[in-house]
């Protein structure tokens, strides 16, 4: 059955190709009252503005709504500006607040009071701080425009003047607020004094924790900055810490610039010069939740449809089983582009060390359509399985200039090992750091047997996929140029719990990782198993152009602390260090010694008997005990396992022994005379009862790499 939904329509009608409903909702509550099955909602090309997420429920039947004929579908989270509004400033008071004055003439003013929006503040983000939806952002001729800030771009002024450093949060727990003083140097600070929106952003602590802070008040005489709320540590002056402000009047200098003044509602930019004003489309962002949420939903498919210029998500997904998210393009959004399983309520940023601590009477709740303190709650409920649902697909979609991240996909009881099978398959994820950078990753994944397979994700400022949980699958990925501005980060993270185990990488090519912190104390990597994470595996994977400077070198695949890794069959090319097993300490020590650092989390996390419990699971448990014999071994009688390590083929400058090309094409394709085809390794395997085994090199099939070859992939690539 074919029903046919049109938008701007603005006549009743009847879900006929001649007289189509209006809307996505007619088209839902029709299919909820009709006993017609294989029902297909044909969605015509046009632009649907989403003031409420629109939602699916156990309620609704399967259907599959999709794109007619190709046609270009685009739901629309806020609203269309009237250009010929937009006048060049005439106040001059306002333009002498622009420090830059060669460029005052060329700001564009636009009255936002006209416009039935209330408008947001920018917002407190960062390293494990909450999920919030985005200020309302500006795109023109849908490209994003980028906030005010000084300095430009990639550079930072240096933290050389801490008055009070706030509170640590995470190492002290000290919920006491002490808002946070600096000092800065430079004179051009004293023409902010007007500014009352403004952020520091930038790394106030450490190179891996990106922080986002209002600024209270700026005192022009003494030359301080007093911040509106601490950072989860408390700010220091080092190496690592550097800052910027941004979201103010004053600092707009460079095309694509704008500014929001919420207490006068006036929008102020300086356009890209290749936009011809008269003609330019502009866009503002204003819903702040998802656009459309699936709650206990079943067999239910959208295809074909751009999701846009919205503050919050594209798609929400909780509980039920077999959404299908295929073929779509997520852009200019403020948040994410798909949740796959529950958030949390939002709690005030002091109250909350991001690390599962909460002040009393303020710990979040579990929620439906929030990402929220989703990251701190995890890190107090490890066994948390948020509600995901099963079999749920992400398929063939587009992601790109996201504000906070690509997907959250969880799903999956840790207590009992049941896998969700939810999975991104065939997507194309970039640039989706536009507001937050350290953990919000190209895919946070977590709960168990959850997959990541053949997608392309690149440019990204910090880590690509987060793991959380056990049995994960991260296959076939192309992974490049991610890890763009952070220390202590990776391409692929894991760590924190020793009952994380089972996951298994393969088959990814992971590349060209540097940045330019890398001569900063902290490193970068490709693969981290951090503190203490064990028994996952590492197989068949490229890795090439990964070099680390600095006085500590973090190696190619790294661990810091544990081991018991499996690593086989890879490939390492001009990658300088390959592989430095740092798997000091014990994993029995480490899960029953409250000494170690958050010992009684560590314990938590493998000894959480009480299946009402969430703080961890029982890996003594029968279920645990079978599945991971080994790890139950370590924890009752203290088995070591070290990291097998086998077969894997390190590579510099000799190209011509095992590939047709040099690597610079990236085409690792290997000949079949390659000679590691002819060496094997004898491994010495406890866990798998056996001495001596000759294991042969297997071949990897690199062209099956990356997207899989639809039309978008040989547009994109040429092949």
């Amino acid at each position: 059955m074919n029903i046919y939904v049109q938008a701007n329509k603005n006549t009743a009608g009847d879900g006929s190709f001649e007289a189509p409903f209006n809307t996505i909702e007619e088209a839902r509550d029709y299919i909820k009252n009709t006993d017609e099955e294989d029902i297909t909602v044909n969605i015509r090309g046009g632009r649907y503005f989403i003031k409420n997420t629109i939602r699916f429920t156990k309620d609704d039947k399967p259907a599959v709504y999709k794109a007619y004929n190709d046609e270009k579908v685009i739901f629309d989270g806020g609203i269309i500006l009237d250009n010929s509004l937009a006048k060049k400033i005439t106040d001059n008071s306002i333009k002498e607040r622009i420090i830059e004055e060669k460029i005052r003439d060329e700001v564009y003013e636009l009255d936002l009071s006209g416009y039935d929006i209330e408008l947001a503040e920018y917002g407190i983000r960062g390293f494990r701080r909450m999920h919030i939806p985005s200020a309302n952002e500006l795109f023109i001729n849908s490209k994003p425009q980028k906030v005010s800030e000084y300095p430009k771009e990639k550079k930072f002024i240096p933290m050389n003047k801490v008055i009070e450093g706030g509170n640590d949060l995470i190492n002290g727990h000290d919920f006491n607020l002490k808002k946070p003083i600096i000092g800065y140097v430079i004179e051009r600070g004293d023409k902010w004094a007007k500014a009352k929106d403004a952020y520091i952003t930038g790394y106030l602590c450490v190179g891996y924790a990106d922080d986002t802070i209002k600024i209270e008040k700026i005192d022009t005489k003494n030359r301080t900055l007093t911040l509106s709320t601490c950072s989860r540590f408390s700010i220091k002056e080092d190496t690592e810490t550097k800052w910027k402000i941004l979201n103010l009047l004053e600092e707009i200098s460079e095309p694509g610039e704008y500014y929001i003044d919420i207490e006068n509602k006036k929008l102020y930019f300086y356009p890209p010069q290749d936009i011809d004003m008269s003609s330019a489309f502009l866009q503002l962002s204003v819903l702040d939740t998802p656009m459309i949420s699936f709650i206990g939903a079943k067999n239910i498919k959208f295809q074909g449809i751009v999701f846009e210029n919205s503050r919050g998500s594209g798609v929400y997904i909780g509980g039920g089983e077999s959404v299908n998210i295929d073929n779509c393009t997520f852009r200019n959004l403020g948040m994410i582009a798909v949740q796959v399983g529950q958030g949390t309520s939002i709690v005030p940023e002091e109250k909350t060390t991001g690390h599962g601590e909460y002040l009393e009477g303020f710990e979040p709740i579990p929620q439906h359509e929030m990402i929220g303190d989703w990251h701190g709650y995890l890190y107090a409920y490890a066994a948390w399985d948020g509600n995901g649902g099963r079999d749920h697909l992400i398929s063939n979609c587009d992601m790109y200039d996201l504000g906070s991240g690509g997907v959250l996909l969880g799903g999956g009881n840790r207590k009992k090992l049941i896998p969700a099978n939810n999975t991104v398959y065939n997507c194309h994820i970039t640039r989706i750091n536009r507001l937050d950078v350290a953990s919000k990753s190209a895919v946070n994944i977590w709960g168990v047997g959850n997959k990541v397979s053949h997608c392309d994700m690149h440019d990204l400022s910090g880590t690509c996929i987060y793991i959380h949980g056990n049995d994960h699958i991260i296959e076939y990925n192309k992974i490049h140029d991610v890890v763009k501005t952070i220390t202590d980060g990776a391409a692929i993270y894991l760590g924190r719990d020793p009952s994380e185990v089972g996951n298994v990488i393969k088959h990814n090519f992971i590349y060209n990782i540097k940045n330019p912190h890398s001569y900063d104390l902290y490193g970068y990597t490709a693969i981290y198993f951090d503190d203490h994470a064990i028994y996952n595996e590492v197989y068949g994977n490229y890795f090439y152009d990964i070099v680390q400077r600095g006085p500590f070198f973090f190696s190619t695949i790294h661990w810091n602390g544990g081991g018991g890794t499996s690593v086989a069959n890879n490939i390492f090319i001009d990658c300088y260090p390959g592989m430095d097993p740092n798997t000091y300490d014990n994993s029995y020590e480490v899960m029953h010694n409250t000494d170690f650092q958050n010992g009684d989390i560590f314990i938590k996390r493998v000894s959480s008997k009480d299946e009402n419990d969430l703080s961890g699971v029982d890996v003594t448990s029968d279920i645990w005990k079978e599945k991971y014999p080994y790890l139950y071994d370590t924890y009752m009688n203290d088995f070591v396992q070290e990291t097998r390590n086998y077969n894997n083929f390190v590579c510099c400058g000799q190209y011509q022994n095992f590939v047709d090309e040099n690597p610079s094409n990236l085409n690792f394709k290997l000949r079949k005379d390659s000679y590691m085809f002819f060496k094997y390794a004898r491994v010495h395997d406890r866990i798998k009862g056996y001495d001596g085994e000759k294991v042969y090199f297997k071949d990897i099939d690199f062209y099956s790499i990356g997207l899989v070859n639809d039309k978008r992939a040989l547009l994109r690539y040429g092949l």
